[in-house]
């Protein structure tokens, strides 16, 4: 049986520390010696003995008496090797706890007898729910402070029980315990006489997980290659499943294919290896593997693509909204995404979901998220390392999440042998030589809104001001670049795809580039967003569909209310208008000079080139 690892959770002084130092003294894992040195260093300060002292690090810690970092502590008893994770209580220190969860298999909710559900403990409990801890046993604490044990610990465990059903979470158990005398932790105590079932680590010991199973779908993450002479080895760590030697593996993202030749467990070679088991495998052909990729059995890979849809927890102290650019760490793989939207966010006191423009520190979010490269993930298998990540920004975690949903990809699968290359000149040393900053103005509207005319007006304006300017027009492409595209609602979606890459490289390059196109989905137009690292802002050229339709010069609403033209946007096809636009221009009631006057001051405030 593997190692399970357990992460704690609970209220800044509800004792998840105290728990574990005092199951690490009953499991015989401190000295005598050490125990003394306890003693002595609570009677000087003038306060019980602290067991969670064991697990504190810092000097601060006892001082204010919480911790401030997780902390892994091991134990290995007759039955399981175990693997605890502390988590810090407070609000502020959830980033921690976000870490300390990301890898775990278990999780103990530990709630004080005198304090019971707390704020903070319905915010972690919602934790539970959307980061799928199915396996979750609650110990109520402290009992050794009240009157009356057995009367507090059961209108506490019918309260727990209660609210996490609420959560659709149905716990393993939930325990009486006292961790400073060590009731019921390890061994039965006097607080707790009167309790007939199992002890806590009896309990823990008990927990079944998705590891163990050596018939679920292979997952292997590649930690690193290593290459000895002419030998190259791919090392990780099986998360799930089982590798024989001659087994056929591919390697996700890039579905490379080949057949294990050799397994290593340090130091012996084996013919299999099942969950749990870090490996090395020679291969028996020379293909492209690196860190990060996903090795599975042919038949059962995990789901690709750009875009997941996800639950996360968002710690940033800057609120998180669409646009913002980070990287998300996958397994051992780090990935460039950007929030396409915040779809919802959810409140601890009824786990309710509620449309949102932004995700606070500390709140729960349904977000999309959108990468360049393609995505392999594992929304529906728990024991895969790949159903959870963090994001970052600048190094900084400031989220963790779980996959709900990949999206699949746009149009095939894409080039998947090639690395792209990055520009030997920066976007700032092109915005301080330009003196103004690439970036994309994406114009949506119906047919004959006025689009394709005020960007043409508003080229010539920035151009006479010396702003390198271009416009991307809509119609222009469909007869050159996208020549090969229908008015399907896939080729729809490629056309933006396509339109946006270029406009993404043309603004990387420093240029202001224009867009002019309907693009009626707004799906589409976010991950035209996503696609524009240097810069986006959706402008709604908005204007009433009897205007439009007098002002069609080309005909094509007559034809299209004649049936001549299929799937014409406005009057066969659809047309979801912004609802947060950067900027509207109401052509309805505008003219065009007032319209691109209004634009390029919105757009001058946009590039100007921070000195």
């Amino acid at each position: 049986m593997s190692a399970l690892r357990v992460v704690m959770f609970g209220d800044v002084d509800a004792g998840k520390s105290t728990i574990l130092g005092r199951l690490m003294v009953d499991c015989g894992y401190v000295p005598r010696q050490k125990l003394d040195e306890m003693e002595r260093s609570s009677e000087r300060r003038g306060v019980p003995m602290e067991y969670s002292f064991l697990l504190d690090a810092f000097q601060i810690e006892r001082d204010q008496a919480i911790t401030l970092d997780s902390s892994r502590i091991w134990l290995r008893t007759a039955k399981r090797e175990i693997v605890f994770v502390d988590a810090p209580g407070h609000r502020e220190l959830i980033r921690n706890l976000v870490s300390g969860a990301s890898e775990v298999d278990a999780a103990i909710l530990v709630i004080s007898a005198e304090e019971g559900i707390t704020a903070q403990t319905r915010r972690q409990a919602l934790f539970l729910q959307w980061f799928g801890f199915t396996s979750v046993i609650v110990a109520i604490n402290k009992l050794d402070l009240s009157a009356a044990p057995q009367a507090r610990y059961e209108e506490r465990a019918a309260e727990a029980d209660a609210f996490l059903r609420g959560l659709e979470i149905a716990p393993l158990a939930i325990l009486p315990v006292a961790a400073r005398e060590g009731a019921n932790l390890a061994a039965p105590g006097a607080r707790t006489a009167w309790w007939r079932g199992n002890t806590l680590l009896a309990e823990i010991e008990a927990i079944e997980t998705h590891r163990d199973d050596a018939n679920a779908p292979l997952r292997m993450v590649v930690q690193d290659v290593y290459r000895r002479g002419a030998t190259r080895w791919i090392v990780g760590r099986i998360d799930c499943g089982t590798i024989a030697r001659g087994d056929a593996l591919t390697f996700w993202p890039l579905r490379t294919t080949a057949r294990v030749a050799r397994i290593v467990r340090w130091p012996d070679d084996v013919e299999r290896a099942s969950a749990g088991a870090a490996v090395a495998l020679e291969l028996d052909e020379r293909i492209f593997v690196d860190r990060g990729a996903i090795a599975t059995h042919e038949d059962s890979g995990p789901t690709t693509g750009h875009a997941i849809s996800a639950a996360l927890l968002w710690l940033g102290e800057r609120p998180a909204r669409a646009g913002a650019n980070l990287r998300m760490r996958l397994g051992t793989r780090e990935i460039a995404v950007t929030i396409a939207r915040i779809d919802e966010t959810f409140e601890p006191e009824d786990g309710r979901g509620r449309a949102a423009e932004e995700a606070r520190a500390g709140d729960i979010a349904a977000v999309t998220l959108v990468a360049r490269e393609t995505i392999a993930a594992d929304p529906a298998l728990p024991a895969s390392s790949i159903s959870r990540f963090i994001l970052l920004d600048e190094g900084r975690v400031v989220a963790g999440g779980k996959v709900r949903a990949v999206a699949a990809t746009v149009r095939g699968e894409g080039a998947t042998n090639i690395v792209a290359a990055r520009s030997s000149v920066g976007r700032d040393e092109r915005g301080a030589r330009n003196g103004h900053r690439g970036y994309v103005f994406w114009l949506t509207g119906l047919p004959s809104s006025g689009k394709s005319t005020i960007a043409m007006h508003v080229e010539r304006m920035l151009f006479e001001r010396g702003r390198h300017v271009y416009v991307l027009d809509g119609d222009t492409l469909r007869t050159t670049l996208n020549v090969d595209l229908g008015f399907t609602e896939e080729d729809r979606r490629e056309n933006v795809r396509r339109i946006a890459a270029i406009a993404g490289i043309f603004a990387d390059a420093g240029i202001v580039v224009l867009t002019a196109l309907i693009s009626p989905y707004a799906a589409d137009r976010e991950q035209a967003r996503a696609a524009c690292a240097a810069g986006f802002a959706e402008i709604y050229v908005r204007c009433d569909l009897e205007t439009a339709e007098k002002r069609d010069v080309k005909g094509h609403y007559r034809r299209a209310r004649a049936g001549e033209l299929e799937r014409f946007t406005g009057v066969s096809a659809p047309y979801e208008a912004p609802q947060r636009p950067d900027l509207v221009l109401d052509t309805t009631h505008e003219s065009v000079e007032a319209s691109a006057a209004a634009f390029v001051e919105f757009i001058e405030r946009t590039i100007r080139h921070a000195e």
